[in-house]
């Protein structure tokens, strides 16, 4: 498997969720937007993928092997117990931006869990707001309203109690040139556990076994 091919950050990202998939199980991409995700999981991992985003991108009808809808995270168009893995990558906190209502995110987490099979598994992850990198760049110039850590940690454990499991780790596109700089830095930041509540990405992985 080369993710190096896809660029440092999506190699970063992958490799760090360090989840590994079985070849020819089916995966839906909640929220694929550019489907940069979806020819990792279709290339890579070999697997049977599905894609749902409220709109249809360019991309979408450039890759072989892959089913999409138009569809919200908040009705996805499949039966329950539907997937091996249901995935979604930085879509939650877009879920209902401008309110953050704690009853919508809820929802959502339930239906990525309705459509999962009995003994697959929920693989969700998400910006960290606190970040030093991405609170100034992403939440005050982008305006995206990430989650911070804890509220990330109290809402899916909310919906899917001690089945979740997390992990929180640093990955970001880095000029070439400073890359090695920035190497060091991140792993300072993930061996110091006071770093642990700021680092970029919270990932949760749920072993659904409803």
């Amino acid at each position: 498997m080369n993710l190096q091919k896809y660029g440092q950050y999506k190699n970063d990202i992958f490799q760090k969720m360090n989840f590994s998939y079985k070849k020819g199980k089916k995966i839906l991409d909640v929220g694929c937007g550019d489907c940069t995700d979806i020819e990792i999981f279709i290339n890579e991992f070999k697997l049977n993928t599905y894609g749902i985003d409220i709109y249809k991108h360019d991309n979408v009808g450039k890759l072989k092997g892959f089913k999409f809808k138009v569809a919200s995270i908040k009705n996805i168009p499949y039966p329950d117990n539907y997937f091996d893995y249901v995935f979604t990558h930085d879509v939650l906190h877009h879920i209902d931006e401008k309110y953050q209502r704690r009853s919508n995110h809820v929802n959502a987490l339930r239906e990525l869990k309705r459509v999962c099979r009995k003994g697959g598994y929920i693989i969700i992850l998400e910006a960290n707001r606190y970040n030093p990198l991405f609170y100034p760049h992403m939440v005050l110039l982008e305006g995206h309203n990430h989650f911070k850590q804890g509220y990330f940690k109290k809402i899916i454990r909310s919906v899917f109690g001690n089945e979740a499991k997390f992990k929180f780790f640093e990955a970001h596109y880095y000029p070439r040139r400073f890359l090695g700089l920035f190497k060091i830095l991140e792993l300072i930041s993930e061996k110091i556990f006071l770093f642990t509540p700021f680092r970029a990405y919270n990932l949760s992985v749920i072993s659904n076994t409803d």
